[in-house]
């Protein structure tokens, strides 16, 4: 049977996209749906009362540290789809799913973050279990990148001074990220997030290098931080930064921009020429603060 040529022409450029993705590469769509139905599974939970009070894990951000099994790091470097899959396959969303004080629907804000253990240790920042602003009741979720949504248990540890957390799940057989501190500007880093809710963006770049942040009182020193290249926006935050063999070296944290000329003081005249972005730092917690809050088994 002859075919229209509509129909021709459909297939003829329908075909190269039909296997532009190695297996088990997935599309990520550009809609509602997928939060949608992470919304709706998130939903289900609650419905079913498996949620832990949200005041019980706000009061948990006190515990200052907790006992893991981690596993070793990793000494084989990866190729770039290795190191992509590793990511993704540990990356664990982490957020709020809550009821707003504007409307009666219920919302799902959601970061990053990345697993520890297989039982269900992820760590991610401590400003990512901040209540959002317009809160009005909710409860910690995460959900992982097949679309399964868990209830937050606990609260292990956490440092507010660091922006380190490490909570655990409701899952099994997560596939966790080493912990590795051996590293050095000019080592390669790579980052899989969801920046400004643009999901499974992966980038790579360089450690640039590393810098003392005040840590806002003179009895406690100062925090370690990472600049490195690889790209990063809101929504990245807790996200795994990695090196080239796969090992977590630190997690997203803060992104600020550099502008040519400062901002002018009260009373000053605006500068000549509008202020330009000349240069964004990514800045990245150092695995060396997620360490600080676990003890090895047996070391209480």
């Amino acid at each position: 049977m002859k075919l229209p040529s509509f129909y021709i022409v459909l297939a003829l450029l329908s075909a190269p996209y039909a296997h532009a993705q190695a297996p088990n590469v997935p599309l990520h769509a550009t809609d509602a749906r997928e939060r949608d139905a992470l919304i709706a599974a998130a939903g289900k939970l609650r419905e079913a009362g498996v949620f832990v009070p949200e005041a019980t894990l706000i009061g948990q951000l006190a515990r200052s540290n907790c006992v893991l099994t981690l596993p070793a790091p990793r000494k084989s470097r990866l190729t770039g789809r290795e190191l992509w899959a590793a990511a993704r396959d540990a990356h664990i969303r982490v957020g709020w799913s809550f009821l707003c004080t504007r409307c009666s629907n219920w919302h799902l804000d959601l970061a990053g973050g990345y697993a520890l253990t297989k039982d269900g240790a992820v760590a991610t920042c401590q400003h990512v279990i901040k209540r959002p602003a317009n809160f009005k009741e909710g409860s910690l979720v995460a959900a992982d990148e097949a679309g399964n949504v868990f209830p937050v248990l606990e609260i292990l540890a956490a440092d507010a001074r660091t922006d380190a957390c490490i909570l655990r799940i409701n899952a099994r057989d997560l596939k966790p990220l080493p912990l590795a501190t051996d590293i050095t500007p000019g080592d390669r880093a790579f980052c899989f997030s969801d920046p400004l809710g643009q999901r499974g963006y992966f980038s790579d770049g360089i450690v640039n290098r590393f810098l003392a942040r005040n840590s806002g009182s003179t009895n406690l020193p100062p925090v370690t931080r990472l600049n490195v290249t690889t790209d990063w926006a809101p929504g990245s935050s807790g996200s795994a930064v990695l090196d080239e063999f796969g090992n977590a070296i630190g997690h997203v944290t803060t992104i600020t921009t550099l502008p040519s000329a400062p901002a002018p003081k009260a009373g000053e005249a605006p500068a000549s020429k509008a202020e330009r972005t000349l240069i964004t730092l990514h800045e990245a917690v150092s695995a060396r603060d997620i360490l600080a809050l676990i003890q090895k088994p047996g070391k209480r």
